[in-house]
């Protein structure tokens, strides 16, 4: 597997003993999820000594990577109850980690385009770790698997369809084990239905889908309808996380306007979290950016603040598998980052101040996998105590 850079906050920590036996004191690492804290699996980044180097915690999933300086750092997915502390032993050698996080992009190969269409006698698809999107790429040319890149975790699963409706869709999983590398590969019809590792749940039609960008303007909101060029990379994909990068340049409201602004998002999931955070940074500051969430009829809408985050969600049968199949969608936005939130013609919406940088999370919910007796009551205890995390994260001791 291999390690490719990412970012992460760098924590400082202090080893303490604990002993396993009276004979074993082993090195170990202080972590605590403060009161105000939330019950979710977090990411939280160990600098160790060098003589550490290699070493994992014993009880949690942990992997090292290279941080954003370049510098290798241990990494843990860890849950805690609130107001706990606990001391996590290190260990020189652990059992080989399984898989539970995966990106990609899968492009078509043995055809030749016809116009916007990519036409080949079979579904052969190759994955590739860059793309630039060729100028005739739109919906509906059947040359990406499943029409773009694609991201799971034990979860859930999500793709971005890589061309004008930059919408993004949510695949439901039923169980832990990374199956993007085999959906699709037999078309684009399969995947629509239910079958034995889940299936595209999400009605995205006309909206942004889950936590797309978009730009609002007097006619409502663009997508990306007018850029000149899009491009596409693999910039993680180790055992417990995966991220990539979609960059978009002179994106603009219509063909000969003058208000071209260039975009590059990253997306990024961890073990354990079926949220993706989603960093953005543009060009310049641009007042009419916005995010949405699908607004189908009849779904309850679910809406708070607490401390310096918000989310907007919606619940009920707005999942396509089967008939009554229940879905949450869920949005987390910084409240110091957005000047607004109001109901489109597609989606509920949330307009982004003027900013070069800004940072949001994403998160679908599929309750038929847990089967949950009362799986709304599930779904919002799951935003609060997503919401808390957010505000109060674990700390390294």
């Amino acid at each position: 597997m291999r390690f490719i850079i990412g970012l992460a906050l760098v924590l400082p920590v202090i080893l303490t003993a604990c002993s396993e036996s009276e004979n074993n004191n082993i090195p170990s690492v202080m972590v605590k999820n403060p009161t105000e804290g939330g019950f979710v699996t977090q990411e939280v980044s160990i600098p160790l000594e060098q003589k550490y180097r290699g070493w994992l915690l014993k009880e949690v999933a942990s992997e090292w990577r290279e941080n954003a300086n370049g510098e290798a750092t241990l990494y843990a997915y860890i849950e805690m109850n609130p107001g706990e502390e606990k001391a996590f032993s290190l260990v020189e050698t652990k059992e080989a980690l399984t898989d539970t996080a995966h990106a990609e992009l899968s492009v078509r190969s043995g055809g030749q385009w016809e116009g916007t269409a990519y036409t080949a006698d079979v579904f052969s698809f190759q994955p590739v770790e860059s793309f630039t999107a060729p100028s005739q790429l739109t919906d509906h040319s059947y040359f990406l698997k499943y029409e773009g890149p694609g991201w799971e975790n034990d979860k859930i699963g999500y793709r971005l369809y890589l061309d004008w409706r930059n919408a993004i869709d949510v695949f439901a999983k039923t169980s832990d084990e990374v199956v993007l590398p085999q959906v699709g590969n037999d078309g684009y019809d399969a995947y629509h239905k239910l079958a034995d590792w889940g299936g595209d749940a999400l009605k995205v039609g006309k909206s942004l889908g889950l936590g797309a960008l978009g730009r609002q303007v007097e006619e409502g909101v663009m997508h990306f309808q007018y850029v000149d060029d899009t491009r596409w990379a693999l910039t993680e994909n180790t055992h417990l996380t995966a991220a990539f990068n979609v960059s978009y340049s002179n994106w603009r409201t219509r063909e000969d306007s003058n208000d071209g602004v260039d975009v590059e998002t990253r997306y990024k999931i961890n073990t354990g979290d079926a949220s993706t955070r989603i960093t953005v940074k543009t060009s310049s500051p641009t007042s009419n950016i916005v995010t949405g969430l699908v607004a189908h009829n009849g779904m309850t809408k679910i809406a708070f603040e607490e401390g310096k985050w918000g989310v907007i969600a919606t619940w009920g049968e707005q999942s396509v598998l089967s008939d009554n199949d229940l879905l949450g969608l869920a949005v987390f936005y910084q409240l110091d980052e957005i000047s607004g939130i109001a109901k489109g013609e597609f989606d509920h919406l949330i307009t982004f101040k003027p900013a070069t940088s800004f940072e949001y999370e994403i998160m679908a919910y599929w309750p038929a996998r847990d089967r949950e007796e009362n799986p709304k009551a599930s779904f919002e205890t799951l935003l609060r105590q997503k919401v808390r995390a957010l505000n109060h994260g674990l700390q390294v001791m």
